[in-house]
């Protein structure tokens, strides 16, 4: 009998305690479908890993560093398990209940903690998810995974800005204002913002170094539902879209081109949708059975590197920043875009 420790970034065991919360951050989960209940009041939260200082004002939305951030930074920045700007996941170990003994797994722990490096603050809070969906924007915004929770890591997580999307914002005070519009737009949608929350972590998820072709395909065409739902409710489509025809939808309602590969109007049809409806039905990835093939062997194309681009750009036209310019622009470019966020 034993229960699994998860490290921190230190390498120190978290047993899975919470830590009791102020009296002012209670936690709302409405039923489904229901509206958010509102406390409008001000509530903060801790979170990382960002490895940078980061201070913003933006309207009633602050963060700010922590003092020791540099050491927190430097201490995980220093660890074994960084591999080319990863922090990979450390080895899982049990604890035995009656004699105390730790013993140590031959495989990862998968979910893992790293320290806290600063504090979100609200003014004027809706309630706790109204903070956390700020850190899910802050997140796809700054191109890492940022969590308040205690071990809110899959697997892998960067550690360098940027590695987890494709541009590179003008203002992230900007984004934190676009952020807080969103929400105030939605309060009455709440799965809206769940939908943008589940799409970005859908987006990181497909970018885990070790994860195999056919994995990150399938977490980058949830993204691609969930933006489908997003815009959906928003302005539905004429009639129930099949699959075939979601992405180039998508497209044409944001001014984007279409991909080849999600164009209905080729003579193949959609190859994205081909792709999904073999990989979900038939567990059958370039017809093969998953994991024994992928996509594009000798034809110079890289479908899930142009998939994840495409997404990012949905996300961004979805949560409402309006730069044609990157938007637009095409995705089988191997160069990060600036977003000019006005």
């Amino acid at each position: 009998m034993g229960r699994a420790l998860v490290k921190d970034g230190y390498g120190n065991p978290y047993l899975g305690q919470s830590r009791p919360m102020p009296q002012n951050q209670k936690t709302m989960v409405p039923p489904h479908g229901s509206l958010y209940t509102s406390y409008m009041t001000r509530l903060s939260l801790d979170f990382g890993f960002f490895p940078h200082s980061l201070n913003i004002d933006a309207g009633n939305v602050s963060i700010q560093s922590r003092p020791d951030l540099a050491i927190i930074a430097k201490n995980v920045l220093s660890q074994w398990n960084v591999e080319k700007h990863w922090f990979y996941a450390p080895p899982e170990e049990t604890e035995n209940f009656v004699t105390g003994a730790v013993r140590t797994a031959p495989y990862p722990s998968r979910i893992f903690s790293l320290p806290k490096t600063h504090t979100i603050a609200h003014r004027n809070a809706d309630n706790e998810a109204h903070l956390i969906f700020h850190l899910w924007s802050l997140s796809f915004f700054t191109g890492l995974r940022l969590t308040s929770t205690e071990a809110g890591f899959l697997d892998a997580t960067p550690l360098k800005r940027g590695m987890l999307n494709d541009f590179i914002p003008s203002s992230l005070e900007r984004s934190v204002e676009i952020a807080e519009t969103f929400w105030v737009e939605n309060r009455d949608r709440p799965q809206q913002t769940r939908r943008f929350e589940a799409a970005v972590h859908a987006l990181f998820l497909s970018q885990y170094p070790r994860a195999l072709e056919f994995e990150k395909f399938l977490y980058l065409y949830t993204a691609l539902d969930a933006c489908y739902a997003m815009a959906a409710e928003m302005q539905p489509p004429t009639g129930r879209l099949p699959h075939s025809e979601r992405a180039a939808w998508l497209c044409q309602r944001f001014g984007m081109n279409v991909p080849t590969w999600a164009d209905p109007a080729t003579s193949g049809g959609a190859e994205v949708a081909d792709m999904r409806n073999e990989a979900v039905h038939e567990a059958l990835y370039m017809g093969e059975p998953l994991g024994f093939a992928v996509h594009g062997v000798g034809t110079g194309q890289n479908l899930t590197f142009e998939f994840r681009k495409l997404i990012c750009r949905f996300l961004v036209a979805s949560i409402g920043a309006s730069d044609a310019n990157y938007i637009r622009a095409r995705v089988d470019k191997a160069i990060c875009q600036g977003l000019e966020l006005d």
